[in-house]
């Protein structure tokens, strides 16, 4: 950086920092003289980089200091919550988090993930005093770096051999651009690691290259690869010989670029991997996949016991096929990911709920890619603890007890049967006991559109990924989408372009497989604002925001073992627009609504102009649009509205039933009349 002004140096760190490359970030602003800045936004990049590098003390210091001078921004507090944490001093880590939550913004995208550390750091609380059951270290410097050793393989044919991944570069001795990673191999001999070598070229490429396991008889090795924008699973004798009899490309029940990460092989014949593919409880789920006849069975989730609406990955069957070790950072973690144990109960047919060992197993980081070695006595875990010597280390386990399930070999797991069974529904060889109903919670959010028109916004797109996973566990829930726009001039175009922004939507649900029959699309334009429109020449950003949205509405969940909350749009009682109220108090009960148009494109007709409460519902069968007028709670205001319609110059309007935001059948119209009487007189009126 020679030759370089002040100036320059600290964009080259901020570009750093952007990157998350913190060290590098470091370097600059030390190079630049930064170290001193009275800029509290520059010293506070320099804490995080400190914290990122395992410098808590460090960072700690500068986080205090700028609290300590007031006017403190709340990221500061953040990041001094995460500093506590990391040193398992969950009640100061409590008090600074919940100090980010007062001082924050209420829309802060960050809120939910804070209050969920809040109950991380309760559970830290407790673990912390739990009994140990083993003893962690660290590989130590030989095996780990400044950067990152993650992923163990045990050799089943050599003892204390162990196979790795790394994104060092053993040339330059920084970190692989791009990610990259390769393949290591080292033998612990006489209390020592020997020198990690990478594998051979043959398997490590200029790319990213992992280690996923072994086949039974330790002669093949099943490796990930980058294959253009994917990754495949490829095998192999990893013999630096070059005569190699394996090696090609493994067909397995999943595609690795799409749907399946973190492998892992059990006896040649079940698969198992985290996969967040729609289906699944929420985030990243573990299935497995059973190899029989040469044809891999369709993946099979591992159910609600082990999967939560969290992730959880890495998984590792112990070698008598009925104890599972995997990782998850749900709710019942001390911070990130956290290894989790669950046995398979062979007379329930049934995992056990699954049991967090605490420290040191666990720590408030992330504790991932678990692996026992075949003595049962020791274990291999990859941690991103800041007690560490880089990005993230190998630690080694030594458990007070051996894993008795480790030491018990069996050829097929009992749940393999189980799982086998489950696809052929003439097998009666297993009798499976149902599992307990888990009743699920979900909570919808509402899309709002951003300043331009955009409503597929990755913020809303992270939103439609979790109504998708609702949707797709339950295929008889029905989902309303309700647009609402501000007029641009003609409301017969703000209704219009409403609908057409519902329809966006639905195809992006579409494209992760929902139904478009189970989607029921509407417009409304500007007919039902929830917010008054400002005095003239005065400016509302309220306003705009909240009158330009698009709304959720569930359908047909109540058999379902499901709770499901959507967002209500909180408006302050001077600025509620009476219009919002009653399309709020209306949509979840009876109401009745006009068509008097159905066409494939836009109705421009000047005689609609005038009528406040218009909107487009979209006919799933033909696809074309139906124009709707007023939304009235009895068929005798509905009525006078049809006969204005007509007047209006549409003879074919007509009286139109809903019920929680959906029409209403002929033939379901008799039956709900004894619940609702006013569709009596809609029976009556259709009767004339």
């Amino acid at each position: 950086m020679a030759g370089q002004s002040s100036s320059s140096i600290k964009r080259q760190g901020d570009q750093y920092y952007e990157k998350q490359q913190y060290r590098s970030a470091l370097n600059a602003y030390r190079q630049g003289g930064l170290d001193n800045s009275q800029e509290k936004e520059q010293r506070e990049k320099i804490g995080v980089c400190l914290f990122e590098i395992n410098d808590v003390e460090g960072a700690l210091k500068i986080f205090q200091e700028l609290i300590n001078e007031g006017k403190t921004a709340p990221s500061v507090f953040l990041h001094t919550a995460k500093c506590y944490q990391s040193l398992s001093r969950f009640m100061e880590a409590n008090g600074f988090y919940k100090k980010f939550l007062q001082t924050t913004r209420k829309n802060d995208p960050l809120r939910p993930w804070v209050k969920d550390e809040l109950i991380r750091c309760g559970n830290g609380m407790r673990l912390v005093f739990a009994e140990e059951i083993a003893y962690v270290e660290n590989a130590g410097t030989t095996i780990n770096t400044q950067f990152s050793e993650f992923g163990v393989r045990t050799s089943p044919t050599t003892i204390d051999r162990i196979y790795f991944n790394s994104d060092r570069d053993d040339v330059t001795l920084a970190k692989k651009a791009n990610g990259n990673v390769d393949l290591y191999s080292s033998t612990l001999t006489n209390g020592r690691w020997s020198t990690p070598f990478p594998l051979p070229g043959t398997i490590n490429t200029p790319g990213f290259d992992q280690v996923t396991g072994f086949s039974s008889d330790g002669q093949i090795l099943y490796y990930l690869t980058a294959s253009g924008k994917n990754f495949v699973i490829k095998t192999d004798t990893f013999t630096t010989e070059e005569n190699q009899i394996h090696r090609g490309v493994f067909t397995g029940p999943f595609n690795s670029g799409h749907g399946g990460i973190d492998l892992y092989f059990f006896n040649d014949s079940i698969c198992l991997f985290a996969s967040d593919r729609p289906g699944g409880y929420g985030g990243y789920d573990l299935y497995i996949s059973i190899l029989s006849h040469d044809t891999w069975s369709k993946p099979s989730n591992l159910g609600p016991a082990i999967n939560s609406f969290y992730n959880e990955r890495f998984p590792f069957l112990a070698r008598n096929g009925q104890m599972l070790f995997f990782s998850s950072d749900n709710l019942q973690s001390m911070g990130g990911f956290d290894v989790f144990m669950s046995n398979y109960d062979p007379t329930l047919y049934a995992w056990t709920t699954p049991e967090n060992p605490g420290v040191p197993i666990n720590s408030p980081l992330n504790d991932t890619y678990m692996v026992l070695s075949p003595d049962g006595m020791t274990a291999y875990l990859s941690s991103d603890r800041k007690e560490g010597y880089g990005d993230e280390d190998i630690y080694r386990i030594f458990f007070k007890k051996p894993i008795e399930a480790h030491q018990q070999i069996s050829g097929i797991p009992t749940f393999y049967h189980v799982h086998l069974a489950a696809g052929d529904t003439s097998s009666s060889s297993v009798n499976v006991v149902p599992e307990p109903v888990e009743i699920k919670e979900y909570y919808i959010s509402h899309l709002f559109i951003e300043e331009g028109g955009e409503i597929l916004t990755p913020q809303n797109n992270k939103k439609l990924d979790l109504l998708v996973n609702l949707l797709t566990i339950y295929p008889n829930i029905m989902a309303e989408l309700s647009c609402f726009e501000l007029s641009s001039g003609q409301r017969s175009f703000s209704i219009y372009f409403s609908i057409k922004k519902a329809e966006k939507v639905a195809d992006y649900l579409v494209s992760k497989g929902i139904q478009r029959n189970r989607l029921i699309l509407k417009g409304y334009g500007d007919s039902f604002p929830i917010v008054v429109k400002p005095a003239p020449n005065m400016s509302s950003p309220v306003y705009v925001k909240l009158n330009q949205r698009l709304e959720f509405n569930l359908l047909n969940y109540e058999k379902d073992p499901v709770i499901i909350s959507t967002e209500v749009i909180k408006v302050p009682e001077n600025l509620q627009d009476q219009k919002g109220i009653k399309f709020s108090s209306l949509r979840n009960s009876l109401y009745y609504s006009v068509q008097f148009a159905s066409i494939s494109q836009i109705l421009q007709n000047e005689a609609i102009e005038p009528i406040e409460e218009l909107y487009i519902e979209v006919d799933n069968a033909q696809g074309n649009y139906l124009y709707m007028a007023g939304m009235v709670p009895t068929f005798k205001e509905a009525e006078k509205m049809m006969s204005t319609m007509i007047g209006l110059g549409f003879p074919d309007a007509r009286v139109v039933p809903y019920l929680n935001g959906a029409r209403i059948s002929a033939d379901a119209v008799p039956d709900l009349a004894q619940q609702y009487p006013d569709l009596l007189f809609y029976m009556a009126g259709k009767r004339k």
